[in-house]
């Protein structure tokens, strides 16, 4: 297992004004995904940019972007989350004015990323690939436990499901493996425990993220007095193919 504590992840500046912390890639020893944190401070604006090799999922964990996406630009607040597709032109800027963090996601250990030069954007929501948390409920996924699904194929997805899921106190989700593909789990909200292989109790804080490889045993629960969140992140479309064991 490759578990990664918030204060171990390594850091970089992509643009001005920003700060990434590699939660899962080629160097924690991933073959199937890509993840990062993006911490960006207020009027920091990414490069407008594609992805040649596969699409790219953001997700607003805190804030407001005012995000661009092929000829288009929208608002996106803590929540909503946005699938750019494979060579789709799209970029982000933080449009409130305290700090905002993203989660990003490409079903690929490497991207290829292409800077592009900037290009007038009409002032108008997407028809595709725009999660938006204000007119999307959860599901009961399990006793205690709401689901959001924010990116598959519902959304245009190719390869990439990606999901968040809110943990009441003492809530369990069903332990189990993936026979064909990885999945990447991160602590979004206060604490979880995860299951791993034979360890039936390993502590998640906010921050925390860790990857069960394929065919590996792993859970979630919730042990702890306060509700928890995760966010649960797979290289395939959903339904993501699984075992359930005990």
């Amino acid at each position: 297992m490759s578990i990664y504590r918030k204060d171990e992840l390594k850091t970089n500046e992509p643009f001005k004004g920003a700060k990434s912390f590699l939660l899962t890639g080629k160097e924690t020893g991933s073959k199937m995904l890509l993840v990062s944190q993006i911490v960006l401070q207020p009027e920091s604006r990414s490069p407008l940019y594609k992805i040649t090799n596969v699409e790219e999922s953001i997700f607003i964990v805190k804030g407001q972007l005012k995000v661009r996406l092929e000829n288009k630009q929208f608002d996106a607040y803590s929540g909503d989350c946005v699938l750019a597709k494979k060579n789709d032109s799209h970029g982000y800027e933080n449009h409130g004015k305290s700090e905002a963090i993203i989660i990003t996601v490409s079903p690929s250990p490497e991207v290829e990323k292409v800077e592009l030069e900037e290009i007038e954007h009409i002032e108008s929501k997407p028809d595709s690939g725009f999660f938006d948390r204000s007119i999307n409920e959860p599901y009961e996924f399990a006793k205690g436990i709401m689901r959001y699904d924010m990116v598959g194929d519902f959304l245009g997805a190719k390869s990439t499901y990606f999901s968040e899921l809110i943990f009441e106190p003492g809530a369990i989700a069903p332990t189990h493996y993936h026979p064909r593909h990885e999945e990447s789990m991160f602590c979004l909200e206060n604490k979880l425990n995860c299951v791993y292989a034979d360890d039936n109790d390993i502590s998640l804080s906010q921050g925390d993220i860790f990857m069960a490889e394929i065919a590996v045993r792993h859970g979630i629960f919730n042990g702890h007095k306060s509700v928890g969140k995760l966010l649960a992140i797979h290289s395939v479309l959903n339904p993501p193919p699984r075992v359930d064991v005990d």
